[in-house]
């Protein structure tokens, strides 16, 4: 079966998608471009308005969303938000979903609270997947997000449809607690391939060096990571859109560095560029795409020069 059919023979699915910022307009808009049944909630309701006008429906809680989908999706900021939605006696969609229905988070969670939220549900005998993806804005709007999925074969045999929806690749990790340990492995990287980035791009531009033929270098050898020369050109052109933010990178680095806690593993790398956002996040820089890091060391250098000049 191809992935256009996979996609189409489950187009009666109902699905509720909690959370309707950057990412879940996102990945909501690309569910009803492919014909699902989408019923939609934000703590903000004004975040929902662009796809209200796409034909979904507006629910008024967590619990309001749940209560008719087939899959309920959550694509919310971090593990208190998470826990809200689920599991808040009063409006949590785990007390409305019916027999038989999946719950997915799609957030950049710890494994800790993973954990919390896959016994809660296999309690009350609700499927649990933890569905966190590789890629930010860009590629949730091309529909190339890459989801690292940890559930049971048979389940993600069930949403495979729902997510080709949204991006091209599905990587099975395990279980649900698999799936996030791997995705904040992910993340975790990328905010160390930020660092290391910036600070070569601050090099070039103090060191007034041939950036387009040492780039055209790097570009060549293997140390250096596409991820990582597409974030390091976007510096070089000051190209700041929002992608990743600098305090999402400080909660996910957050996140890493408590599971190598957890096994008692030393993440110097890790801490030292957690400690270097939260920096950037303490000077206001917190709502910036993580791509500012390179203006902080060109700025420290600009002002030593300056120094130096006097």
């Amino acid at each position: 079966m191809s992935r256009y059919e996979v996609r189409t023979a489950f187009q009666g699915f109902k699905i509720a998608m909690i959370g309707t910022g950057a990412m879940g307009l996102r990945m909501s808009r690309s569910l009803l471009e492919a014909g699902y049944a989408l019923t939609v909630w934000n703590e903000d309701s004004r975040l929902c308005a662009p796809l209200l006008d796409l034909g979904a429906s507006l629910a008024a809680s967590p619990r309001d969303a749940a209560e008719q989908a087939d899959i309920v999706i959550s694509m919310v900021w971090d593990d208190e938000a998470s826990a809200a939605i689920w599991l808040d006696p009063q409006c949590g969609a785990i007390h409305a979903m019916k027999p038989g229905a999946i719950a997915m988070e799609c957030a950049t969670l710890s494994t800790t609270h993973i954990e919390k939220l896959a016994q809660a549900f296999k309690a009350q005998r609700i499927s649990f997947v933890s569905a966190p993806m590789s890629g930010s804005l860009p590629e949730a709007e091309n529909r190339t997000l890459v989801f690292i999925v940890g559930s049971p074969t048979e389940v993600i045999n069930c949403v495979e449809p729902v997510l080709y929806a949204i991006g091209s690749t599905i990587r099975h990790a395990g279980d649900a607690v698999d799936g996030m340990s791997e995705k904040l492995i992910i993340n975790g990287k990328l905010g160390i391939e930020y660092i290391a980035m910036a600070e070569i791009v601050a090099l070039l531009h103090a060191g007034q060096m041939n950036i387009d033929q040492r780039m055209s270098i790097l570009t060549s050898t293997a140390p250096f990571s596409q991820r990582g020369l597409r974030e390091a050109n976007f510096m070089i052109q000051g190209n700041y859109a929002v992608r990743v933010k600098v305090r999402q990178m400080v909660k996910d680095l957050g996140y890493a560095i408590q599971q190598f806690a957890s096994y008692d593993v030393p993440c110097p790398l890790h801490q030292m560029a957690h400690d270097l956002f939260s920096q950037a996040m303490d000077k206001g820089y917190g709502e910036q795409d993580a791509t500012i890091m390179h203006r902080l060391y060109e700025a420290r250098a600009l002002a030593q020069h300056a120094h130096l000049d006097e």
